[in-house]
């Protein structure tokens, strides 16, 4: 799946030679990308899963030519997986139900397309093919478990737990090959890789410390060697280990990220990578190789570097972009959603827009953000809005502090969850920032919770978002802080939103005008849904959003008494 810098959005399809990576197919593509599943088949064919309004999911099949034929609709959400080696069988596809238990479908290109092969309650997690079967994890009895799904047998006999993992606190699965599962293993030492013979579970060693993870990315045709994606804060470096002997070895890999995922065949192993100054592009090492080879950088990109700025307990690692932060150019303190996530040295299209606009871009990965470690991550648990925002505060007054006083103050980008930090900071810190711009925020956290569709419910219950924060600000309640909020406000969000619901913006913009807020600006796409903001030079709103960053503070007093009422009326009818 692929968008390029028009923001036209394709579904390709390459060739992995010994030569390097060919393309052999492009097709244009009318759907958002963030909703869209891809499977290719080994035939050369694709299989495409996008949404249409009112939450059907649509499943197309094209062909090697480029010709889309459509499959089938479907009214509960499938994820796509790879299919399995029985006739017929292109794709399978989980579908997870309002009574609480997951259907494994198979998915075929005669009629019917979506067979049911076997119903499991709960939800299904990490999944692999291990050639006709299918290995899945399953929470049994409170405990996730690998459990084997073979379509071939009488029903009663198609699920049996994969392995003998002796853990207490279960197994996920991850990856097969060569009749090996690879395993991630809950032990009282901390997660470990493990992978799975027959009822043999057989631990592996790795560089997992406090403060970074590995991510398994694919077994080599033999099953004897794991590469995986070692990831240190807003980095990742490749190492490859040996499954029989534990043994490790790093290869060089240049700044930026690797994956989700990568492919290792006869013709060497192959995977994503993305760096400041690099759209995705494929790296590859051949057969008889030990270094990765990338296809060069793009001239005209801005780079981009890592540095440690004060938090309120200590450092926070921030990706920093476009001119020094510590001279006069606007800054703007750019803050990630999530909150499970973090800002990577990977290339993102949102700071390369800033930075082209003149903006000095500090995207920190405050307490919240994943990639340091457990601690770091779970630092807000029953706390959203917390130590994450004590964060941003003791970040906004180190830059003002190292600027001087007569340097403008910085402003705040946010969307989804860091929308909601974004305005947090303005409420708390009113006479801090130049401006706001908040990107599909919501009110609250029970707001959200009342309002939200099941998987924003899960991530809510799965990151103890509920909990409340005792101090001064008082509840992390947006419509109950408004009055706090000074300074100018941009609020953006796309009608078609299902994760959070556009009434959050709608309700927020009129109780900062009912506040007297002097300047509020609020989009309302109609045809956007959650990522609202296209990060390219001819979107829509990208002109308008650097601009209001970049704004001085004298602008900004200047028109502090102007209302502008007029742009809210996109929500005044609703």
């Amino acid at each position: 799946m692929a968008q390029d810098e028009a923001g036209s959005r394709h579904l390709e399809t390459w060739e992995l030679t010994e030569a390097g990576p060919r393309r052999r197919l492009r097709v244009p593509l009318d759907q958002e990308l963030p909703l869209t599943q891809c499977v290719a088949l080994d035939d050369g064919r694709a299989l495409l899963s996008w949404h249409q309004p009112g939450g059907v999911q649509r499943i197309d099949l094209f062909d090697r030519t480029g010709g889309r034929r459509p499959l089938g609709s479907c009214p509960t959400p499938l994820r796509l997986l790879p299919g399995l080696d029985l006739p017929g069988w292109i794709a399978t596809a989980i579908a997870y139900g309002a009574d609480e238990h997951s259907t494994v479908f198979r998915v075929g290109d005669d009629d019917p397309w979506l067979t049911p092969i076997t119903r499991l309650p709960g939800r299904l997690g990490g999944s692999a093919t291990i050639g006709s079967c299918l290995a899945v994890t399953a929470v049994v009895d409170g405990t996730p478990t690998p459990l084997r799904i073979d379509p071939a047998v009488p029903v009663r006999d198609r699920v049996t737990r994969l392995t003998g993992a002796d853990s207490r606190t279960g197994a996920h699965v991850l990856l097969s090959r060569a009749g090996r599962v690879l395993l991630a293993v809950d032990t009282d030492a901390g997660l470990r890789l493990g992978v799975a013979t027959g009822t043999a579970v057989h631990l592996l060693d790795g560089p997992r410390t406090a403060d970074s993870t590995v991510t398994p990315l694919a077994l080599d045709p033999t099953g004897g060697l794991l590469a995986a994606a070692v990831n240190r804060g807003a980095r990742s470096e490749l190492a490859l280990y040996d499954v029989e002997s534990g043994a490790v070895r790093q290869v060089a890999t240049p700044p930026g990220v690797l994956g989700p995922e990568a492919a290792w065949t006869d013709r060497g192993l192959w995977l994503p990578f993305s760096g400041p100054t690099r759209p995705t592009v494929f790296g590859w090492m051949g057969p008889r190789e030990s270094e990765l080879r990338w296809v060069e950088a793009q001239s005209g990109r801005h780079p981009a570097r890592l540095e440690r700025l004060p938090g309120a307990v200590g450092p926070v690692e921030a990706v920093v972009y476009g001119p020094d932060w510590r001279g006069g150019a606007p800054v703007v303190i750019a803050l990630h959603g999530g909150p499970d996530r973090h800002w990577t040295l990977g290339f993102d299209a949102l700071f390369q827009l800033f930075a082209d606009a003149g903006l000095a871009v500090i995207a920190p990965n405050q307490r919240g953000s994943t990639g340091y470690g457990r601690e770091h991550a779970d630092a807000i648990r029953g706390a959203w809005g917390g130590p994450d925002l004590a964060d941003i505060r003791a970040l906004r007054a180190y830059v003002d502090e190292t600027r001087g006083p007569g340097a403008p103050r910085p402003a705040v980008y946010g969307s989804s969850y860091g929308a909601f930090l974004a305005l947090l900071a303005t409420a708390a810190d009113p006479d801090g920032w130049s401006g706001c711009v908040a990107v599909a925020p919501f009110s609250s956290v029970s707001a959200l919770y009342a309002d939200a569709n099941p998987p924003t419910r899960n991530l809510i219950d799965r990151l103890a978002g509920h909990g409340d924060v005792d101090d001064a600000l008082g509840p992390r309640d947006l419509l109950r802080l408004a009055e706090r909020i000074r300074t100018r406000v941009f609020l953006l969000h796309g009608r078609l939103d299902e994760t959070i619901p556009v009434a959050h913006s709608r309700a927020l913009a009129h109780r900062l005008i009912d506040a007297g807020h002097g300047h509020v600006t609020y989009r309302e796409p109609a045809d956007r849904g959650h990522a609202a903001f296209t990060a390219l030079a001819n979107a829509p709103q990208s002109r308008e959003i650097t601009d209001f960053l970049a704004l001085p503070d004298a602008v900004r007093r200047a028109s502090s008494g102007q209302e502008h009422r007029p742009l809210l009326a996109a929500a005044a009818h609703h």
